[in-house]
Order: C-alpha cells, then sequence, then structure tokens
C-alpha cells in the first residue's frame, strides 16, 4: 500500500505522541509498504527534540513551513536530549496556555495555520503518486482538517481519523458554552461523510466516538512497545525486581496538579517516614519533564516534600528517561480519577508493560482501562488511598519485595507495535474492499 500520514508530531521531536506514529510508519515500511510522512517543519518551540531514529527505506518525509521564514531554522541537529532555547518566561506562558485552553479547548491551535500550506502540498504529493490510504492522528484538530480536505479531492483513498485522545470531549482540553458548540460543529464537519474509519486507544473512548458517529466504523487502536527498542522485554518480566537499599519511584511524564497529581503517593510516604516505619534517607521519588513549575505547586500546597524525598530533574533525553527507569524500584504511573479519563491509556504506560518494573498507579479509577491492564497483565498496583499505598510500600520495605507484581507476557504480546502494524493495513485493505464498486 501507498499510505500518506498526516501528523504534526514526527521525529525528531522528543515527545511519547511521536512514537505511535513513527513506529507504525517504521514497521509499515519494513512490512512492504510504502509512507509518506506529511508534517510540520521542526520549528524550536516544537520541541524538545533528540529522537533520531534511523527509518527504513519506504519511510518519506515532508515537512511543511508555516510561520514567518525567520522562525524556520530547525533545532533537529541540535545536541540530542536538548530542550530547545526558550524564553524566560516559557514555563509561565505554558501555565498560561493550559488555563486558556480549559475555556478554548482546541480552538485557536497555532497549528492552524499549517492547514492551508499543508493541503496544499499534501494535494501535490496525491498528484504524482496513488495513496490507497490517508491515516491522521489528533491532536492537534488541524490534522484532521488536513486529512478531510485531501479526502474530499480524493474519496478513493480510504482515511483513517486516529484519536490518540478525544478532539471534542476532551477530558482535560474540551471547550465551554459556546465555543465549545463551535468546536463540536468543526469536529463533525471534518469527520462526517469523509472519515471511512474513526480510531482510538481504549473501548470506553472508542465507545464514545461510536455514540457520537453511529453510522461509522470505530476501532481500538491501543498504544504500544517497540520490540526493536525493548528486545529482551519478557526476559526483563522473568527477573523478579527487589526493593534495593532505596526505594525509588520514577515519574517521566506531565503533571497536571488535581489531575495527574502524585499527592497521594507524597502523603503516603510522609506518614510513613512520620511514622519512623521508613527512613527518608532511604526513599527517593524522581521527577523526568518539563514540570518544574506545576511539582511546585503541587509541593506547596500540601507540604509534600517536607522531608527532602522528591526531586525533580527537568527535561532528559529519551535515553535518559529509560535508563532513569531501569534504575528505579517502581514506575509511577498518574491519571485523574473523572469520568471522562476512565478510557485514557498514555503511551508511556506500555513501556512501563515491558521495563520489568512494577507500576504504581495513583490517582486512577480502579474502573479505568488503565487500571484494569494494570491488573491483567499482573505489572502493578492502583489506588487513590494514601493508606492503601503506604501498606502497600510497607509490605515491600519489609519483605524485599512487591508481592503484587506478577507480570504474564502473553497478555502483553500484543501490544507490540509491529503486530498493530500489520492490524492497521488489515483493516485499511478490508475498508478498501468493502466499499461498493462505483
Amino acid at each position: 500500500m501507498n499510505i500518506l500520514l498526516v501528523t504534526t508530531y514526527f521525529y525528531p521531536q522528543n515527545r511519547i505522541p511521536v512514537l505511535r506514529v513513527g513506529q507504525w510508519a517504521k514497521y509499515w515500511a519494513l512490512q512492504g509498504h510504502h509512507v509518506t510522512v506529511l508534517t510540520t517543519l521542526k520549528y524550536p518551540f516544537l520541541g524538545p527534540y533528540g529522537l533520531q531514529p534511523a527509518l527504513p527505506d519506504g519511510v518519506e518525509v515532508v515537512e511543511v513551513p508555516y510561520l514567518p521564514r525567520w522562525l524556520h531554522r530547525s533545532p533537529a541537529t541540535g545536541h540530542p536530549g536538548t530542550a530547545p532555547r526558550q524564553p524566560a518566561n516559557a514555563s509561565l506562558l505554558r501555565r498560561q496556555l493550559r488555563k486558556w485552553r480549559s475555556y478554548i479547548g482546541s480552538l485557536c491551535d497555532v497549528h492552524d495555520l499549517w492547514i492551508r500550506p499543508a493541503q496544499r502540498r499534501g494535494l501535490e504529493l496525491m498528484a504524482h503518486r496513488r495513496y490507497d490510504a490517508i491515516v491522521s492522528s489528533f491532536s492537534p484538530p488541524a490534522v484532521h482538517v488536513v486529512a478531510s480536505r485531501l479526502k474530499a479531492a480524493h474519496p478513493e483513498a480510504v482515511w483513517l481519523a486516529d484519536f490518540r485522545d478525544l478532539w471534542a470531549n476532551n477530558h482535560i482540553t474540551s471547550a465551554r458554552g459556546v465555543l465549545r458548540r463551535i468546536e463540536d460543529a468543526l469536529e463533525r464537519r471534518s469527520l462526517t461523510g469523509r472519515a471511512d474509519l474513526l480510531a482510538t486507544v481504549s473501548q470506553p473512548l472508542a465507545d464514545v466516538l461510536q455514540a457520537r458517529y453511529p453510522d461509522m466504523s470505530v476501532v481500538v487502536l491501543e498504544n504500544g512497545f517497540d520490540p526493536q527498542e525493548f528486545p529482551d522485554w519478557s526476559e526483563r518480566l522473568r527477573t523478579p525486581p527487589e526493593v534495593g537499599d532505596t526505594l525509588r519511584i520514577c515519574y517521566t511524564g506531565t503533571l497536571y496538579p488535581g489531575r495527574r497529581d502524585p499527592t497521594p503517593l507524597l502523603d503516603a510516604l510522609n506518614r510513613l517516614i512520620d511514622a519512623g516505619r521508613l527512613d527518608a534517607q532511604r526513599v527517593a521519588v524522581d521527577f523526568y519533564g518539563q514540570n518544574e513549575k506545576e511539582l511546585a505547586t503541587i509541593l506547596a500546597q500540601h507540604d509534600g516534600n517536607r522531608h527532602g524525598i522528591v526531586r525533580a530533574h527537568g527535561f532528559v533525553s529519551r535515553d535518559e528517561a529509560l535508563a532513569a527507569q531501569a534504575r528505579s524500584s517502581l514506575l509511577l504511573l498518574l491519571e485523574s480519577a473523572e469520568p471522562e479519563a476512565r478510557g485514557v491509556m498514555t503511551g508511556k504506560l506500555f513501556e512501563y508493560l515491558v521495563s520489568g518494573k512494577p507500576i504504581l498507579g495513583v490517582g486512577l479509577d480502579e474502573d479505568s482501562v488503565a487500571a484494569a491492564l494494570i491488573r491483567d497483565t499482573g505489572t502493578g498496583f492502583c489506588s487513590r488511598n494514601p493508606h492503601e499505598i503506604a501498606a502497600v510500600l510497607a509490605q515491600a520495605l519489609e519483605t524485599g519485595r512487591f508481592g503484587f507484581y506478577a507480570p504474564v507476557a502473553e497478555r502483553i504480546a500484543p501490544y507490540a507495535r509491529d503486530r498493530q502494524a500489520e492490524a492497521i493495513t488489515h483493516r485499511l485493505s478490508g475498508a478498501k474492499e468493502q466499499r461498493p464498486c462505483s
């Protein structure tokens, strides 16, 4: 097949969404397909950067500029693992943008400026090559708008609209009031009558999409892991992890105070220290990512670091993040218990599954798909209750082992990206064959 992949996130950006589409592209090419990636020019503000995989023959990357020329310098040649240079008030700006997003949702995104130039470039590509399929992966909305317009011009191509997160029903960034109606209308106008398949990462999110679009086919395409990146993953699962002299808990990702919030864990650890059941010198909670301000806010609100056990490391390269996970006793997964978040399964969770390290899920609703996956694969423990977390950690400290960790490799293997990539092309081929003859 010839596949046109429309995405704003792509290498060398060091972001979790890049791994989903980037590894699809890699395995599609390795399985004999040709992939053209239609993406944005990688401006400095789109970082952090540092992912430099060797993509196979059969993957062609087309970057489309959309901002003034003085911003066209790409940082892709910078030192791997370095965050882009940003103004001193960048953290303040990010926090303000998050606040605005809680009102305007996905509207007024800078990538909206990419729509017209990407549409033009996409039409040029489709004029010179016959594409069997268009695959676009949200967010931002611009990717589906571009794909929708390309599909309108080339209805013979099958269009799969992928939702890593929901658009108009996003549990973190949905618009409010009249803006929500505008956001909803934009989504419906882009998808209705054009998308052949809708995909998302879990069944609860698929149910939301199916209810909104009852006449469309909706499939579940979970996140996953790259078996080439974790070649010894099954062996790791067979080695029982030990607590060690120091209980090291690692989190790599984004924090949202009150949502993806480590407060229950910190409360549990502080209670154990206060009760004399845990030596503060024997525990460390390490946070990696551009979350320093958010973490400082959380710690200040709850006196969460009164024993000096929390360390903020800032942005690091992917290799450093994986190395930090390997050094840890526990891997921390944070998510909201809100009903809207029950279907959320981040890409990070699947890396955790094959790490050989126990997962501690904090804040998740026990009925969420993430908690169910951790339970079903035997890879961790989930709770929102500081007392329960404290009891589990105390038992691990006393025995030197994590009694809740009993991974089942057979239940993890289906999430390998090569398997998923092959399943997607089968679905695309099937959708094309099911069309009525014109």
